[in-house]
């Protein structure tokens, strides 16, 4: 008897030990661990496990789970925990949300935040809800910017110029109508291109580019913020609806914080591209008469793409416009 009392003592013990182990969570990213976004995440980690004990979220850099494309595909069927990922990336599950990387759209960061703080949350919480994410916050991606290997100060220069761009048809859309020949990719890819000659420059996101040194392959910078990204913070619906009240709330820091990645992200914008200038590489800036014409263009590109998208695009693009003017 007193046998079977102490295994049952001893198994016992061993389930609560069992149950007090945290729940592991991968969070896949195709920021490097040594950006802004890669720190960001390690204090915001940091900040969830200080909450609960619940949780280990375990950050994976690089795109060590596949490009941000797959590991959003991974996330919504439950197989990799949580992802941030850019807006292009974002819009394969709510194929609207690529309104928002039209050219041009937001007149400063104050107007974006206003929107994205405010409005754009519930225009696509439920479509994304319905395609299995649970939208947690928001990832300042920043300005896109264009590595070259040579000077596209006006549009007659990048036209039929070979120009990586991002996989979206909003992207498309903006640089057939500036003439470019825009060949969309993923960013794992454009480096291995750009190095073959498959493309003579690269437009990204400035942080992420610089980063990485795109300076160097393709010396010519030239800021022309034609985007503005912002992505997101998902969790797998599937994931989401297994955690309990503590963990979702220790998850919620991740939108406490969503001003610290913005100011971390804009700061090291600027930062970056004074130290590509100091280093010798011609930056420019798009002259006012020139960056008009690059919005006509992005203006055109933004009606084919309500039309394209169709379905519910143009009520969206609608209530985009609303939130646009409200924060203006």
């Amino acid at each position: 008897m007193l046998r079977k009392l102490t295994l049952a003592a001893a198994a016992l013990c061993v389930a609560g030990i069992a149950h007090a182990e945290p729940r592991e969570m991968r969070y896949a990213t195709a920021a490097p661990e040594a950006t802004p976004w890669g720190k960001f995440l390690n204090e915001t980690i940091a900040d969830i496990h200080s909450r609960t004990d619940q949780l280990k979220v375990v950050p994976y850099f690089s795109s060590a789970l596949g490009d941000e494309q797959t590991a959003l595909r991974q996330t919504v069927r439950g197989r990799i925990d949580m992802s941030g990922q850019s807006g292009v990336a974002t819009s394969l599950v709510a194929p609207s949300f690529e309104l928002l990387s039209t050219a041009y759209l937001f007149e400063n960061p104050e107007q974006s935040d206003c929107m994205f703080d405010n409005h754009i949350g519930p225009i696509f919480a439920e479509q994304m809800e319905g395609s299995g994410l649970v939208l947690l916050s928001w990832v300042e991606v920043g300005h896109s910017y264009t590595s070259s290997k040579e000077a596209i100060q006006k549009i007659e220069d990048i036209q039929g110029y070979k120009l990586r761009i991002p996989p979206t048809t909003a992207t498309k859309f903006f640089y057939d109508e500036l003439g470019a020949n825009g060949v969309p990719m993923g960013v794992v890819d454009m480096v291995p291109a750009l190095k073959t000659g498959q493309v003579n420059g690269i437009t990204t996101s400035t942080v992420y580019g610089i980063a990485i040194g795109l300076p160097k392959l393709a010396p010519f910078t030239l800021v022309h913020h034609a985007t503005h990204d912002v992505g997101t913070v998902t969790v797998s619906k599937k994931i989401w609806d297994q955690l309990g009240d503590e963990e979702k709330s220790a998850l919620g820091v991740i939108d406490e914080r969503v001003q610290e990645l913005r100011v971390a992200i804009r700061g090291a914008e600027t930062a970056l591209l004074g130290q590509v200038a100091a280093a010798g590489a011609p930056v420019y800036e798009l002259p006012a008469e020139e960056k008009a014409r690059w919005k006509a263009a992005g203006e055109r590109a933004a009606a084919r793409l309500v039309e394209e998208i169709g379905g519910d695009a143009p009520e969206i693009w609608e209530k985009i416009q609303k939130a646009k003017a409200s924060c203006s």
